[in-house]
Formats: C-alpha cells, structure tokens, sequence
C-alpha cells in the first residue's frame, strides 16, 4: 500500500488549533515540526491569534519558593491535583535579587542585575544586561507592569521605585532597548501598595491607589497617565478593593476584607473609563465562623468568572478556586456559597504573575 502524507498546509492548519501544551510535546516528532513549534514567528503569531479569538488561551499561575518555580493550571477541573501542577526551568533565580514584573502574551518579564524576557510554556528567554539603575533595586519597585503596543510591535515595561507614585518613573522600550524616565502622575498624595502588578487592558497599565477613589492608568502607547473611575460604594472603609483583574475583556474589581473576611464582591466596569457602567454581578459567600481564615488576598480571576484567593491560617495558606455556581444562587441576597477547588502552598511559596500559554517569541 502506497504511503499517504498529508499536504504540509493541511499539517500546519491542524497544528494551529492544538493547545500549547500538545504542540510542545509533539515537537519532538520531526525536525520540520519543531522548527515550525519552536522557531517560526509567524507559526507562533498566527497560533496566538486564532486561541485569542475562539478563546481557547490556557491561563496560568506562576508560584516560587526559594528554589523553585511552578505553574499552576488554574482552568483544570481539578486545579489542586498534582497533573495540574508543572516546576519550570528558568533563566533567573528569585533567591538572587530578581523580581518578576509582569506578563503579556505568554511571555514573563523579570529584572535583577540583567532584565529577561521569558516564555515558560517553551522555556525560551532573552537576556538584555542594558538596565539601567532601575536594576540595581528590584526590591524597591513599587508600581510595575508589562505590556504590548500592536501598532509599533514593541514590549514595554514599566516601573516606579517609590512607596509614593509621585517622582520618577521608567520605561523600558524592548525594540529601542532604551530606558526613558519621565515624571509621574499630577497627584502628589497617591500612597500605592508595594509591589503593584498593573493590570493590562487596552494597551494600558492599571494600579490601584489605597486612596480608592479612582484607579491610575499609563497608556503605552502614548507614554502618558490617566485616572479611571472605581465604584461609588458606601462600604469602602470597611471593605476596600483589593484587586483589580480582567473578565472576558473588561476591567473587574474585587471588594473584600484583608481580615476575618467572609465574602467578596464582585464589580465590573462593562464600558471602559465610564464610572456609571460598574455593575455588581454577585457576591461570593466563601467563609463563615469558625472558618475564617486570619488573612485573606485574592490573587487571580480567569476568563470564565472563577476567584482564586489565597487565605492563612496560623502557620498554612491554601489557594481555594471559587466558582460562580448558578444552582448556589439565593435569590434574597444574589450569594453563592462555593468552596472550591484547594491548592495547599508552603508557606513561604510567593504568587508572582499569572500567564497565557502561546509560543510567542522575541527575536533578536
């Protein structure tokens, strides 16, 4: 019987609609097959794409410990299992002074003595040694965070080395592999939390200042600031925003206390910059006495709606999955009660980014 092979254009249309996961494992099939996986920008872009328009991005959660770090697939059904759980090779150690940043498109940005870009689905990384001063400190940055400008095709990051976001900040321009500094927002009073990750959305960058009146947000693009409205709440002394996160492309917001919490709201802003859109979809009823944890910090929430929140008890955390169960709804207060799927850290284990899975590169 004569040998069929397929058309390589049929191959290469199979391919782009396998998740990252299989296409590294099958990269070992043939050399023509690992250069088009590993190696072919236009392969990787055309992948990225096609997994952003069905939707079909696998998000994970990056984690360290002193020695180690791991990925956690947090859209798994069991994201506590240990098939869900993956230890990353990379080309920075945490336990040395590097700090990681942000993330945009699959790739992991950090900064230490040399600042990289890295990938961890394929383990490829860039290591650029221009840093300028903002990298002899890393473990000042108070205000920092990653991103991606189409119409000029450049990686940006963004940092800022003050408790108080009112002096300079740093842009490091991955094409021009230049910094730039330039004065920070108008409002000289702006107290932001240590180690702010901005949020990503429409090529902008957003941190959320502790005076909760608005959030800060600097356009890429533009290379400028700007204010975006938060909820009008009447429960923000007791139970302030802790988190901002994206949900199925609009920026959310997380209400709850740091301490003997027992639920969540959850807010999101359906129409960009206008304070009128935010709209409370639901409130999780997590915990209630005596399983009040002694501290509480949400740390992700995924595309499809579910919470990741780490909690502390005495000497434990534990990551707990919280999803929106319609079955769970009380029609009399709109609460779900979900105890989701747990996740037991050490306690020293640190939460750095989440990412997409892509096989999105940088050349050079």
């Amino acid at each position: 019987m004569a040998k069929t092979t397929l058309p390589d254009d049929i191959i290469v249309h199979i391919l782009l609609r396998l998740p990252v996961k299989s296409l590294i494992r099958f990269s070992c099939v043939s050399k023509r097959w690992r250069s088009l996986v590993i190696s072919d920008p236009e392969f990787a872009q055309s992948h990225f794409k096609l997994a952003s328009k069905q939707k079909t991005l696998n998000r994970r959660l990056l984690l360290s410990t002193d020695s180690q770090l791991e990925s956690l697939d947090l859209e798994a059904p069991s994201s506590g299992d240990n098939s869900s759980v993956r230890k990353l090779v990379s080309p920075f150690k945490l336990d040395n002074g590097a700090k990681i940043l942000g993330s945009c498109n699959g790739l992991v940005c950090a900064i230490g003595k040399k600042f990289y870009i890295w990938n961890p689905s394929t383990g490829l990384s860039k290591t650029l040694s221009k840093t300028g001063s903002f990298g002899l400190w890393p473990l000042h940055y108070c205000c920092h965070g990653f991103g991606y400008v189409s119409a000029i095709d450049d990686y940006k990051l963004v940092v800022a080395t003050d408790s108080i976001f009112n002096g300079e900040v740093a842009i490091f321009s991955l094409r021009a592999n230049v910094w730039k500094r330039m004065k920070g927002p108008d409002d000289q009073s702006i107290d932001m939390q240590i180690d702010n990750i901005g949020t990503l959305l429409n090529e902008a960058l957003h941190w959320l200042p502790s005076h909760q009146l608005y959030m800060f947000a600097f356009d890429l693009a533009k290379e400028e600031f700007r204010k975006v409205p938060l909820p009008v709440t009447c429960e923000l002394d007791d139970m302030p925003f802790q988190y901002l996160g994206l949900l199925e492309g609009c920026l959310c917001a997380l209400q709850h206390k740091s301490c003997d919490c027992d639920s969540i709201d959850f807010w999101v802003m359906t129409e960009y910059c206008v304070r009128e859109s935010w709209t409370k979809l639901f409130t999780f009823k997590i915990f209630g006495p005596p399983e009040r944890p002694r501290s509480l910090k949400t740390v992700f929430v995924s595309e499809s709606g579910s919470v990741v929140v780490k909690k502390y008890w005495s000497r434990d955390m534990e990551l707990i999955r919280i999803e929106k169960k319609e079955d769970k709804l009380d029609d009399k207060n709109d609460k779900v009660v979900v105890w989701g799927d747990r996740y037991t850290l050490k306690w020293c284990c640190e939460i750095n980014v989440g990412y997409d899975e892509t096989l999105l590169w940088v050349g050079g």
